[in-house]
């Protein structure tokens, strides 16, 4: 498989708080899978790949 790439995945829980985080992943929505699993209580809603 390729290289993995830098994502920056925004997420936010029930009471609307906000948090950015950034993860390694091969495609976006494995990184806002990822990052959803890493912060239980927090919905992805979109990834963007950096650099």
């Amino acid at each position: 498989m390729a290289n993995p790439f830098h994502y920056y995945v925004e997420l936010r829980n029930s009471s609307g708080t906000t948090l950015c985080t950034h993860v390694i992943a091969h495609s976006e929505f494995e990184a806002m899978v990822l990052a959803g699993e890493r912060n239980p209580g927090f919905r992805a809603l979109f990834a963007r790949r950096e650099w």
